[in-house]
């Protein structure tokens, strides 16, 4: 090795140095995104210092890793001095993102921890430095053997990682906001794998327990993607402003670093397989006696006994410890011969060939037999295959003690080394073979220094491995190293180790991996610099010129336009942007000459309307017209003509449809009823029949009217034929019906289908009861017998009128016994919307619930319609018709009750005074939540709400003034009366409430009262037209009529028409013509 430290013949690159490139390049990258952000906060800075220092770290394993000089164990200062500062500083990160809440706890904690670093590393630096200098092979670098000092900063480490990933992090969990929790949680949970996972493989792969390599693909792996996951939350979450730009080039970063890692392995493993099959052909040359080439530095021969050493080929130079040879040769010789057993005698075999094995091979042979005790029944294939098997297994566990053996100092392993092996795990039979020949630092009783006492230990931990493997070895003077492949002859019972530089294996790999570098570098370029390059010509410069039209817009320039370059997806975008910004410039012109022809164009439109209304109005009149007309021609139809005197009948029919024509009001539908009565039989033997129908005609309005009138009409015929002029017809109620039937369905059929009815047509035998009839589809009468309703029919057998009917027509029959009562309706009864308040209708579709309703209201049809009403919104005309058969209760013919006005307030004619608010009254909690149940329409909440707060407070008077008007609304008269009366009492001027006071009073029935507030609120306000006609409504109540009539005459002035002026200008007439 050459003894310039400084020299590029010291750089010999590998796999390992690209991977560490990669991280240390994704990290350099990182800090200076962090660094590189305008305003950052706090929290970014730690971040960034982490991702430096991390930087740092990772140079350090890099630099270890490309140069190959004693000098490259430095690198250990690199690596143990700013691992704990980029743990500190993520820490800080973590409690301080995203809003820095506890400064001073956190600038605190880090100083106290930065005072603990320093002090760690100081110790560490200095205590690494008086190491001596030790290769490893399995990472490839130089190092310091200071395993004791690795191990105290590990533990710091440790403890830095609890408090800075987990204490830190936790506490701040706790008080962060919740949607940034999950943010903080991803990051965490991302950097705690970064930190564990590749620290547990650090230190396997050192040992020997994992290939170097799988830890590095393993580092790399997790690094980058923790990194970008935590790259891309920050960005997400973060309130510093960054470029989808980064977003972009960071993700093609990331991708690109692991597809080029993924590439540097499989050449790097090509490369090593390659470098093997050359060596090992050059080996085997040597040992079949061939030439030895130039780059073999030397050839060692044993035979198969393992006691002969022949040194064929061994200059001065190479000096390697051969008694480690010697047993590395016996045990490889031995292993061939293992293998090439039989499987037929392979216990017996086995056992044979372990029977003269030298003594440094104990370990590996009590530990086979001790398998083949243990496994007594296993024989032939499957107990070679299990020995292989474990011999793999022994194998692991060996060259991890021969390493971790390795690492003591020659002065002090007759201690520790002994030490090292009495607590030694998972190789029992290695450790008590060697503890027979060691006593108090002797070996077999003799006195040996440690180094050769190392060399003992070691002789029993050597690999028991097929020939033609690689191994590395270390010459004596610490510096020089080989690698060195066994060819055993079976044959002739000689194994052959050949050695090499180890330095021409660096160089071998060093081509690859240089180019692999260049490669890497190319790409980063490309990357960092052509990317963005690129993407800033081809999308950023596009958008930011669209951003640039969007802000001059949101400042109020609409002359803007979007250059377009390239009609691509932001090229549609731009444009789009452009004919928006043109459709509002154009806009705002038509708004300008609209605001500057405001006047004219309202005119021209509001004379437009005017016309439309006009006609509007005008087409509404002649349509009431053809209304009004209709109803006077329907109106005589439906005519309950019935004169039995064992059969009553009564009916009413609402129509849904109302109208008013030249102050007349009137109702307009399809629902129909009629009764009559008729002689069936001869002169001399006939019976006398009681006729009623209901039926109900399809269509709504004008539609439905047709079909009645026609139906009216009919039915109204076929009566004055069969009963005018006292006739006697000649005919059985079934022939009867059958002729009715016939008659009206062929009225109804010419229409075509454009006007069908459904109705129900019965005869009722006067005397007995019987009853005749035929039930078009019309819905199920009613039958009502000892206070139970019931319906006589339970299925279709006819359908409507006007329609063909896939039933034979066919008249029933029903017997009614005295008392009972029959009602027949139309679906009006049963089409109720449940749900009027709500904007998704509930219609009924219990058909049964009438039956409740005509039992509650004892069959009083007018009390079903109540009931109806009251559980709903009638959605459909309405009609019933009642029979009741001999019975002292008689229908009860509705007639609609009118009130004596003359000794009841008007007020229920009032129109609500405006809603006046004072917004004064919401400066407190129970106003302003008062307030807003009351605008919500909840007055009853609102009186309780502000009751409460009244017996809080019960002088406020702001309180009182709006606990008084709320009552007032919620019709609350007593509450209001009490709370107004004491508010007035200290605000006499506000006389709008004094209105409300009268009223409140008046309510009550204190009319003294009532009439004295009323004239305090006349004072304060002569023209408030509500309160003239209060004053003479609470005159008239008095008796005072002549004062009535004075009030009433105000108010006539102000508005004649008024219909509360007018009802109490009829009152105070009828009142003076009785005086």
């Amino acid at each position: 090795m050459s003894e310039s430290i400084i020299s590029v013949d010291h750089i010999l690159t590998n796999y390992y140095t690209f991977g560490s490139l990669i991280v240390t390049v994704l990290l350099a990258v990182l800090t200076t995104f962090f660094f590189s952000l305008k305003d950052r906060t706090v929290a970014t800075k730690h971040m960034g210092l982490a991702c430096l220092f991390l930087c740092l770290f990772q140079f350090g394993y890099l630099l270890g890793a490309f140069y190959y000089h004693p000098i490259a164990s430095y690198h250990r200062w690199i690596t143990g001095g700013f691992i704990i500062f980029g743990i500190i500083h993520f820490g800080q990160f973590f409690f301080r993102f995203p809003d820095n809440e506890s400064p001073k706890a956190a600038s605190i904690m880090l100083g106290i921890l930065y005072a603990i670093a320093i002090v760690v590393v100081l110790w560490f630096l200095v205590t690494v430095s008086q190491g001596e200098r030790k290769y490893h092979f399995t990472a490839h670098l130089w190092d310091f053997n200071s395993e004791g000092a690795s191990l105290i900063l590990s533990l710091f480490i440790v403890g830095f990682s609890f408090i800075n990933f987990l204490v830190m992090p936790g506490y701040r969990l706790f008080h962060v906001a919740k949607e940034k929790r999950g943010t903080l949680i991803i990051m965490l949970i991302a950097a705690l794998i970064a930190a564990i996972v590749p620290n547990i493989t650090n230190v396997m792969s050192r040992d020997g327990a994992m290939e170097r390599s799988t830890y590095l693909t393993a580092l790399v792996l997790l690094f980058t993607f923790t990194f970008f996951i935590i790259t891309i939350s920050f960005i997400n979450n973060s309130s510093e402003r960054t470029t989808f730009m980064v977003k972009i080039v960071g993700i093609s970063f990331v991708t690109i670093l692991l597809i080029m890692q993924a590439f540097s392995y499989l050449v790097d493993q090509e490369k090593e397989t390659s470098f093997d099959n050359t060596a090992i052909q050059k080996a085997l040359r040597v040992a079949e006696g061939g030439e030895r080439s130039k780059d073999i530095l030397f050839v060692i021969e044993s035979d198969s006994t393992g006691q002969s050493l022949k040194k064929t080929y061994l200059p001065s130079t190479v000096n390697v410890d051969l008694p480690l040879v010697q047993a590395d040769l016996y045990n490889t010789a031995l292993y061939d011969e293992v293998v090439n057993i039989g499987e037929a005698e392979y216990r017996k075999s086995l056992k044979a060939s372990l029977t003269k094995t030298p003594y440094y091979f104990e370990g590996y042979k009590n530990a086979i037999i001790q398998f083949l005790e243990e496994n007594p029944d296993a024989e032939g294939a499957e107990l070679k295959a299990e020995v292989s098997k474990l011999i793999e297994k022994l194998n692991r566990r060996t060259f991890i003690n021969t390493n971790k053996l390795g690492d003591i100092l020659p002065d002090q392993f007759c201690e520790e080394g002994v030490k090292y092996v009495e607590k030694v795990k998972n190789v029992d039979t290695f450790r008590d073979a060697i503890l027979k020949h060691v006593n108090d630092c002797k070996w077999d009783g003799k006195e040996i220094s440690g180094a050769d006492l190392r060399v003992e230990m070691l002789k029993f931990f050597r690999y028991f491995k097929p020939d033609l493997t690689r191994h590395y070895r270390k010459d004596l003077d610490g510096v020089s190293h080989y690698i060195a492949y066994m060819a055993y002859d079976s044959k002739n019972k000689i194994n052959t180790e050949v050695g090499f530089n180890y330095r021409d294996y660096r160089a071998y790999m060093h081509k690859s991996a240089k180019l692999e570098l260049v490669i890497l570098a190319i790409v980063m370029f490309v990357l960092l610099v052509v990317f963005p390059l690129f993407f800033r010509s081809a999308l950023v410069n596009p958008l930011y010129a669209l951003l640039a039209g969007v802000e001059k817009v949101n400042q109020g320039n609409l002359e803007v336009e979007v250059p377009i370059k390239v009609n691509d997806e932001i090229g549609y975008l731009a444009e789009s942007f452009n004919g928006m910004v043109s459709s509002i410039r154009d806009a705002r012109r038509e708004l300008q000459d609209y605001a500057e022809n405001l006047e004219e164009k309202v005119k021209e439109r509001t004379k437009e309307l005017q016309e439309k209304m006009d006609e509007i109005h005008r087409l509404k009149v002649q349509q009431d017209g053809d209304y009004f007309l209709t109803s006077l021609l329907a109106k005589p139809l439906f005519f309950n003509a019935n004169k039995s005197d064992n059969i009553r009948c009564d009916f009413f029919v609402h129509q849904k449809k109302t109208f008013e024509f030249r102050n007349k009001t009137g109702d307009l539908g399809g629902d129909i009823c009629i009764t009559g009565n008729l002689k069936l039989g001869k002169p001399d033997d006939f019976h006398r029949y009681t006729m009623v129908m209901n039926g109900d005609a399809m269509g709504k309005s004008m539609q439905g009217a047709g079909g009645s009138l026609v139906m009216g009409v009919v039915m109204n015929s076929i009566m004055a034929r069969s009963a005018g002029n006292k006739r006697i017809l000649n005919r059985t109620p079934e022939e009867w019906l059958t002729d009715v039937y016939e008659e009206v369905n062929a009225v109804f059929k010419s229409f075509s289908g454009t006007m069908v009815i459904s109705a129900t047509v019965m005869l009722i035998d006067d005397d007995s009861g019987k009853i005749w009839y035929f039930n078009a589809e019309h819905p199920y009468s009613i039958l009502y017998r000892d206070g139970k309703a019931s319906f006589i029919e339970d299925e279709l057998k006819l359908r409507k009128l006007g329609l063909d009917s896939e039933y034979p027509f066919e008249v029933q029959t029903f017997q009614l016994l005295p008392g009972d009562q029959l009602i027949l309706g139309s679906d009006g009864r049963d089409d109720i919307d449940l749900t009027p308040d709500e904007d998704v209708r509930t219609i009924n579709e219990d058909e049964t619930m009438v039956l409740r309703f005509v039992e509650q209201a004892d069959g009083d049809i007018y009390e079903v319609e109540k009931l109806v009403k009251k559980t709903g919104d009638v959605t459909d005309d309405i009609s019933m018709l009642s029979v009741v058969f001999k019975s002292e209760k008689a229908p009860v013919h509705h007639i609609p009750e009118k009130d004596d006005l003359s000794h009841q307030p008007v007020d229920d004619f009032f129109d609500t005074p405006g809603d006046d608010w004072d917004e004064a009254l919401t400066t407190s909690g129970a106003f302003e939540e008062g307030k807003i149940l009351y605008q919500n329409g909840e007055i009853e909440r609102a009186i309780t709400v502000m009751k409460k707060a009244f017996l809080g407070d019960p002088t406020n008077q702001k309180l009182n003034k709006f606990l008084g008007l709320v009552s007032y609304k919620g019709k609350e008269y007593d509450i209001a009366a009490k709370v107004l009366t004491e508010f007035l009492k200290e605000n006499e001027g506000s006389g709008e409430y004094w209105y409300y006071l009268a009223m409140s009073e008046k309510k009550l029935g204190n009319y003294e009262s009532a009439l004295k507030a009323a004239q305090e609120a006349l004072k304060h306000d002569p023209e408030n037209f509500q309160n003239l006609i209060n004053l003479a409504d609470v005159s008239r109540l008095l008796g005072n009529v002549d004062r009535a009539v004075t009030y009433v005459t105000r108010a006539q002035s102000i508005d004649p028409t008024n219909k509360n002026v007018l009802k109490l200008s009829k009152l105070l007439e009828k009142a003076t013509s009785l005086n």
